[in-house]
């Protein structure tokens, strides 16, 4: 099974997984940065709002000079939760009004945080820009207290002897300083931001498994039925086509997929057609190469056969015979008989050969295949001065195959080695057992001229051949890998121009299943020896 780190759509989730984390992450950033802003910018707002209604509130009790009522305001309002303290400086920087008592009548450093907005030249400023009003510090507790100043004007109203100088001479009486705790407001952020932190964290995981089950309904499940196809069609099974509904990219690939394997599977039994076809060709070329030798094959026992009965005759016109003649008779009718066997063998063996053959597989003996091959083709053997060697070795010579297409191979070989050696030679024929797969190896070698290292890659091809005087059809070897094919064995070649050729087919003894089409061997295997 496929490792989980290597699927596709695993590895989809997870680029989605790391986006959405990044994206979310930068996102969660953005909004905590710009909702702090927002609440310090609604707090600083606040604070000046309430800056402004002080000093509006004690406007008339400065107008009467009514002390009592702005420290009683001033109190009021710095009880209040979140309110720091506020003080009022004059314009020479001394406190006169503060909800701390003892801060009355001190006199603060002009370069002071409060005081340096002013004081920053040597002629204070008239107005205080709105800019630098707010202020953040640190308070000796820790927390963080904003600071909000507002100047106090002076006004025609306020003008009076031995009150205020005119306004054109003094523009700004005092300024008040209003400080608030923002340790609260910090908290809420906080909290805020915790929240929105956990919401996100919280969101991935169920943007992810929606995506994950989006994934799988509409990606993997469908992926995994059209890698199914190619599978299948490995194994041999041109019947399988690929169900995914829809009209996607997938779904358009899976229709394209059953439709080159329809193709496939017609041009496979056009192929199968082709083949049978290439086979019966090959019969036949093989037959006619036979045909000349088979005449003078039985040629040879049909003249015993009529010297015999010739000689048989005479006895008998000769008169009566004696017992020993009438012994004499009969033996050579006893001859006669032989020879007629002995051209009915050749025939028959001739008219089984000649035979189209069927692909149904049996148990056969791989040794009888060797003999019978051998009695077919001897003739050849005698009349070329090659002597044939068995080395039958193999201990058990059964297997599951065809026997007139296990015929055909080694015919088709003898006769090859017989082309190879014309000036003779010998053919070694042998077979073992090979452990590996459950198999039985074959090996028919001959002393020739060996085979041409630029033709090697070439000699299983269809039409391939050597000869020029239109002999050879070309079909011999490339039927001798399709049979080899159809039985799922292994065809090699050693070779080496002068010390001769072997060819090894190897076999597997039993065809399982149907389901298990293709070969349990590759491709020829071509080398030298």
């Amino acid at each position: 099974m496929r490792n989980i780190a290597n699927s596709l759509v695993f590895r989809f989730f997870c680029l989605l997984l790391l986006v959405s984390a990044i994206v979310f992450i930068a996102l969660t950033t953005v909004i905590i940065r710009a909702n702090t802003q927002h609440v310090m910018q609604e707090i600083i707002l606040s604070a000046k709002r309430t800056n402004g209604l002080l000093v509006r509130s004690m406007r008339q009790s400065m107008l009467l000079n009514r002390l009592e009522d702005i420290v009683q305001t001033i109190n009021i309002l710095g009880s209040e939760p979140g309110v720091e303290g506020i003080r009022i400086y004059d314009k020479k920087g001394s406190v006169v009004f503060s909800t701390s008592t003892q801060e009355i009548g001190q006199k603060v450093d002009l370069k002071d945080a409060q005081c340096i907005v002013c004081h920053s030249s040597e002629k204070p400023l008239e107005f205080i820009p709105e800019a630098v009003r707010p202020r953040i510090y640190a308070s000796p507790d820790g927390y963080r207290v904003l600071g909000v100043l507002k100047s106090v004007r002076n006004e025609p109203a306020c003008a009076a002897p031995g009150c205020h100088p005119s306004p054109s001479k003094q523009k700004i009486l005092g300024v008040l300083d209003t400080q608030f705790s923002l340790a609260q407001v910090d908290r809420n952020i906080l909290t805020s931001r915790n929240l929105m932190i956990l919401y996100s964290i919280g969101a991935i995981p169920v943007i992810e498994l929606f995506a994950g089950f989006f994934i799988m309904r509409m990606v993997q499940t469908r992926l995994v039925k059209l890698a199914e196809g190619p599978r299948e069609v490995k194994k041999g099974n041109l019947d399988f086509s690929i169900q995914v509904e829809g009209n996607d990219e997938i779904a358009d690939l899976a229709r394209s997929f059953n439709s080159m394997v329809a193709s496939l599977k017609r041009a496979e039994a056009e192929n199968r057609e082709l083949s049978c076809k290439m086979v019966h060709v090959a019969k036949m070329a093989s037959m006619g190469k036979l045909a000349a030798t088979v005449a003078h094959e039985i040629n040879n026992p049909l003249g015993g056969i009529l010297t015999y009965v010739r000689l048989t005759s005479r006895k008998i016109n000769a008169g009566s015979m004696t017992q020993e003649e009438r012994k004499e008779a009969l033996g050579y009718l006893e001859a006669a008989i032989s020879e007629i066997k002995r051209c009915g063998n050749i025939v028959k063996d001739l008219l089984h050969f000649s035979r189209s053959s069927e692909s149904a597989m049996e148990k056969v003996d791989i040794h009888n295949i060797i003999y019978k091959s051998l009695s077919i083709t001897n003739h050849h053997f005698e009349i070329n001065e090659i002597s044939t060697v068995t080395k039958l070795e193999a201990k058990d010579p059964n297997f599951i195959g065809n026997a007139n297409q296990i015929v055909q191979v080694l015919i088709a070989l003898f006769m090859n080695a017989v082309e190879a050696m014309p000036r003779g030679g010998a053919l070694t024929v042998a077979t073992q057992d090979v452990f590996g797969p459950d198999a039985l190896r074959i090996s028919v070698a001959d002393n020739g001229r060996g085979i041409p290292q630029e033709i090697r890659p070439s000699i299983f091809e269809p039409f391939f051949t050597t000869k020029t005087d239109g002999r050879s059809t070309g079909l011999g070897l490339s039927v001798v890998y399709g049979i080899m094919l159809q039985h799922r064995g292994q065809t090699e070649v050693e070779s080496e121009p002068g010390r001769g050729t072997t060819f090894i087919l190897t076999l597997p003894r039993e065809i399982k299943t149907e389901e298990e089409k293709r070969p349990i061997f590759e491709g020829p295997v071509v080398s030298d020896l």
